[in-house]
């Protein structure tokens, strides 16, 4: 059985529903008309995708950010605080 992470090497969240998305996915697109969709592909024994496929996706204005988490506790990662 397969899980959520041969789908994808990022793990992102997106808000801006009543509760955050997580999702494993290879890249997030922003599409001309403002659509967030996520793309990735299955990946047997940890290899590559074979074919990229839309893995999930949010119509504009149902979503109001996106980010790389972290896999520990879901925050985002790579942000150095304003000093």
């Amino acid at each position: 059985m397969s899980t959520a992470n041969d789908y994808g090497t990022h793990y992102w969240c997106v808000t801006g529903g009543p509760e955050p998305v997580f999702i494993y996915a290879d890249r997030v697109e922003v599409t001309a008309c403002g659509a967030l969709v996520a793309w990735g592909g299955y990946r047997k024994e940890g290899g590559h995708p074979e074919h990229q496929q839309q893995l999930w996706a949010a119509a504009p204005g149902q979503w109001k950010t996106f980010f790389a988490a972290s896999l520990i506790d879901g925050r985002p990662v790579a942000l150095e605080p304003k000093r």
